[in-house]
């Protein structure tokens, strides 16, 4: 058969599974730092050792997914070289991964019709793989066996040495890879942008004792004593953006600006809200003294994903602030490309304003278990990017959106009941008590809004009052309670409790809505923002 080119596309759909298959920190870390090192260069490896390096050229690999020209080969030996890629990743993983891909051959790659065509069928083909594979990799048992601490649905098969843990051999490799993740990986990254920006900074060998050792120790770090919040970000409408993709270098452009902008705004919201604690790491090196931790975790971070774990009181400073930085920098790398034709193309595409990430913010005490808060931050996520939610924004605001909970209860984890039974928010309600999700600018209105109430001595007795009147049922009853208790507040001329609620809630008004105290108005709809005031009062640092 002749030498042909061919287009492979690799795609790993039980990566979430994987990282976040156990609870312990460690083993998230160690199982993070593996898949994007599998991911970033192994993947590339694998397939260059056996078809020549020469042969491969990478469009992209990241986040999870991979594009590649393999170039003057045949297809069975493109294929082969595929399944030993995959069986590869396969033994890295102790067979908790499953990797699939698709194969198309190009005629030209420098024609959009045959690369368009070529992509289309490779992904098709990965599609068919993804749909027809085991969702679960079956384990070999005997009668008698012990299950893995870490994965139960797990035989143990080896034992931790330094705690006597018995563990499956996935989580064991999790764990080890952890171990060495604490000054390696996405952390490093972190810590080596730290170093560059000129102010002194520990070597990498302390790098590791930056890092926390549990999600304790972080919400320890919190003015909400003893609370986390993890922010779960994503890109908005990047599947339709790939579908437009015209050329191998747009693809490769493409995926650059996005990979490199998360990662960078994510090290600069970080450095943003860790402020202190960087610089007393910085103060204790001069003054040769011991530094303590920063109160943050990087849990994935690659392609359009990221998922942080910090304080209660930093994560939605942090989530607007790398909403907002991503925004800038995907804009100021496009505009930055050589390449003219590619640059024009993304102009068109995004109308010159980057592309956007949203972002979901879950809040919870630090051992809560892990899985549930991170089923609440997807939720949180999906209901953010939902465009019928969007009853409450200008077009101004753009597609960026972040919408937190807190968790306060059994059952306020299922977000779609409460927010439905709870909030009276659901598609078509005639008077939602919550704006959320919010944008960007409307989340900064509502931290100065927090600290005006904060200023203003409001009391924590009147917010409870506040968030019970906000939820009753009933809109008659819900309005009579607020304004009985805004007329029990303090009101003076220097310092008015009165003053500061009205404000707080008249800045919140929406476009194209009026203000009906304490209510917004516009037609037969009704929206209210008390409960949005109340629950983000402990979400915002003094600082």
């Amino acid at each position: 058969m002749a030498c042909e080119t061919f287009v492979v596309v690799i795609d790993t759909p039980s990566i979430k599974n994987y990282v976040f298959g156990t609870d312990p920190l460690n083993e998230v870390r160690g199982a993070s730092a593996r898949l994007d090192t599998l991911n970033r260069y192994e993947t590339e490896k694998c397939l260059a050792d056996d078809l020549g390096k020469g042969r491969v050229e990478c469009i992209y690999a990241n986040g999870g997914s991979a594009q590649f020209l393999i170039h003057e080969s045949d297809q069975a030996d493109v294929r082969m070289a595929c399944e030993s890629m995959v069986q590869h990743i396969r033994e890295q993983t102790a067979g908790e991964v499953g990797v699939v891909y698709g194969i198309a051959p190009l005629k030209d790659n420098t024609s959009y019709a045959d690369y368009a065509e070529a992509v289309q069928m490779a992904h098709f083909q990965l599609r068919c793989q993804r749909e027809f594979a085991t969702s679960q990799r079956s384990a070999a048992l005997i009668p008698l066996m012990k299950e893995c601490k870490s994965a139960s649905h797990l035989p143990a098969a080896d034992i931790d040495n330094n705690d006597g843990d018995i563990l499956s051999h996935a989580s064991y490799e999790k764990r080890q890879h952890g171990s060495d993740a604490r000054r390696r990986g996405l952390w490093a990254q972190w810590m080596k942008q730290l170093k560059e920006t000129g102010q002194s900074w520990p070597s990498d060998e302390y790098w590791d004792k930056l890092r926390c050792e549990s999600l304790t120790d972080i919400g320890d770090c919190s003015s909400w004593d003893g609370y986390i919040g993890l922010v779960y970000a994503d890109g908005n409408g990047m599947g339709k953006i790939i579908k437009t993709l015209d050329l191998p270098e747009t693809y490769r452009q493409f995926s650059r600006i996005v990979d490199k902008s998360i990662r960078e705004a994510c090290f600069t919201a970080l450095n943003q809200v860790s402020k202190s604690e960087i610089n007393n790491v910085q103060e204790a090196l001069k003054n040769q003294k011991s530094f303590k931790s920063l109160p943050a975790d990087i849990l994935l971070l690659g392609g359009d994903d990221l998922l942080v774990a910090l304080p209660a009181d930093r994560a939605l400073d942090f989530a607007q602030r790398a909403t907002e930085t991503f925004q800038r920098l995907t804009q100021e790398k496009i505009d930055a490309l050589k390449d003219g034709k590619t640059r024009e193309f993304f102009y068109k595409q995004l109308s010159n304003e980057g592309f956007t990430i949203s972002c979901g913010v879950a809040i919870a005490k630090s051992n809560y278990p892990f899985y549930l808060l991170l089923d609440l931050a997807e939720d949180l996520l999906k209901n953010a990017k939902k465009k019928d939610n969007f009853y409450s924004h200008s077009d101004a605001d753009g597609d960026a959106r972040i919408d937190f909970h807190v968790v306060a209860g059994a059952n306020s984890y299922a977000l779609a009941q409460v927010r439905e039974e709870t909030y009276l928010a659901k598609t078509g309600a005639p008077d939602p008590r919550t704006l959320r999700p919010l944008s960007c600018r409307q989340l900064e209105q509502l931290r100065e809004n927090v600290q005006e109430l904060r200023a203003a001595g409001f009391p924590h007795s009147k917010l409870h009052a506040l968030q019970k009147a906000a939820l009753l049922p009933n809109r008659i009853r819900t309005s009579i309670r607020i304004q009985e208790i805004f007329a029990r507040c303090q009101h003076g001329q220097d310092r008015s409790q009165r003053r500061a609620l009205w404000e707080s809630i008249d800045s919140m008004c929406p476009e194209g809505y009026s203000l009906e105290f304490p209510w917004f108005k516009k037609g037969d709809l009704r929206l209210l923002c008390i409960a949005d005031l109340v629950d983000a009062y402990r979400l915002f640092s003094n600082k």
